[in-house]
């Protein structure tokens, strides 16, 4: 039972912290994926395209 008190909140805060993460990843746009890069030649026509690898309009 002990056990429970010491390693229940350390899973907790290691959640939180992978939470934090991933939504901070997700605001600044890391997500994008490198992979598209190269088989974006490979496409036939330009609706195939993945848009999310076009460069993004950043505003100073």
């Amino acid at each position: 039972m002990a056990g429970l008190l010491i390693t229940l909140p350390i899973a907790v805060i290691i959640a939180l912290a992978f939470l934090g993460f991933f939504l901070w990843s997700v605001r600044n746009e890391d997500h994008e994926d490198p992979e598209m890069i190269k088989y974006r030649m490979l496409m036939d026509e330009q609706d195939q395209a993945d848009r999310s690898i076009q460069q993004k309009n950043h505003k100073a």
